[in-house]
């Protein structure tokens, strides 16, 4: 998940005194500011606004923008209600955003916008539907009330990691690296590309993106990481939009990331690369084991709970993923009423509010009691598991 906020959205959230979560029926607001000396317009509706005038703007098909009071030249309401885009027109802007060649699958929850082949399309919103169901199903199961996507769920897959790189700048201004797939937050998108094109998996002859292609993909141990940030990533883009987390909420990082790896694991003996939830997610189990002694310091799970620098660190995001994927894991079986309440209550935040470290341990104590005996418990199952 793309998980920083940049210079800007960071300074207007220090400064923010009002914000408008979603309501039933909103007004369009019209502002017009210039950016890079150009004047430009947006509508949409406000979701936060700023001591000095600077403003979060939320478009009809759930992009945010973040627009500083010195650049605005004008606002006013329209005399319309807030309506979120439909899937049709959605399906067209996409189409005419993008450069020639692209094209639209649709399902009940995503419009899939791609320039690879239709089967590796169709594939991929097939995996993204059986998520989604598994994903609602479950929270659902657990009491937690869930509602449907204000929005259609976007995601653009393009033929190759060049194109890809291209159109993720506004997201990733230094480039994607590694990274083969992510949701923003700012745009409410998954980007990623067609995975048949990568070296690791790709076969020898295969018309790329076919049926043929990506069966072979998913046949080779090298698809286990890319099937599992696909479903990591649309894993983000279904919570922060059904309601179970929300949208620049300052949700920890060891909760937000970490659940979406107890949903990441993939099943290869499927044909569809992914089978359900809560299966143990075998190469982060290994990591966590291997790092034990790390856990000897009392202060290792509260430096967890209280910031977030360990998943910000390169040299150590590796590590943090998992041991938020055992934490996750071993709150939800064995203490899953408390981690559901747990979830009521960050569910619950407002966007742009910074929790200091210790209101993260007070709020984590008062679900889950104190940290001492809970470690203990935690490490003692996670050292066993298998």
């Amino acid at each position: 998940m793309l998980f920083a906020l940049g210079g800007a959205l960071a300074a207007l959230a220090e400064r923010s005194t009002t914000t408008k979560p979603p309501q039933p029926v909103e007004r369009v607001e019209e502002v017009a500011f210039r950016r890079d000396g150009k004047l430009e317009e947006l509508t949409g509706r406000l979701v936060i606004e700023a001591s000095d005038g600077g403003v979060v703007l939320q478009n009809d098909e759930g992009i945010q923008w973040t627009i500083e009071g010195s650049n605005i030249v004008s606002r006013q309401q329209l005399d319309k209600p807030f309506t979120p885009i439909t899937s049709e027109a959605l399906a067209e802007r996409l189409v005419a955003e993008m450069p020639g060649g692209f094209r639209i699958h649709q399902t009940p929850h995503y419009v899939v916008c791609y320039n690879t082949s239709r089967e590796y399309a169709q594939w991929t919103s097939s995996l993204l539907e059986r998520l989604y169901k598994a994903f609602t199903n479950y929270w659902q199961h657990q009491g937690f009330e869930l509602h449907e996507p204000e929005f259609p769920l976007a995601v653009m897959v393009f033929a190759d990691r060049a194109l890809y790189n291209a159109a993720s700048r506004d997201d990733l201004p230094g480039g994607t690296g590694g990274i083969i797939g992510f949701y923003s937050l700012r745009s409410n998108r998954v980007n990623m590309f067609d995975l048949t094109g990568t070296e690791a998996v790709r076969g020898p002859g295969s018309r790329r993106g076919s049926t043929r292609e990506i069966n072979q993909m998913l046949s080779q141990p090298a698809a286990v990481p890319l099937v599992a940030t696909i479903v990591h990533e649309a894993t983000h883009q279904i919570a922060f939009n059904c309601g179970l987390q929300t949208r620049f909420a300052d949700i920890p990082l060891w909760l937000c990331e970490g659940m979406a790896v107890y949903f990441e694991a993939p099943d290869l003996a499927s044909t569809r690369g992914w089978r359900g939830i809560g299966r143990v997610n075998y190469p982060r189990l290994e990591t966590f084991q291997q790092n034990l002694d790390h856990w000897q310091s009392s202060g290792q799970l509260a430096g967890m709970l209280a910031n977030d620098d360990r998943f910000r660190d390169p040299r150590r995001a590796v590590d943090a993923y998992a041991d938020a994927w055992a934490l996750n894991y071993y709150l939800i079986k064995y203490q899953p009423d408390k981690y559901t309440a747990y979830l009521k209550m960050l569910a619950a935040k407002p966007p742009f509010a910074e929790d200091s470290p210790q209101t993260r341990l007070e709020e984590f104590r008062a679900h889950f009691g104190e940290l001492g005996q809970l470690q203990g418990d935690f490490l003692k199952q996670m050292s066993q598991a298998e």
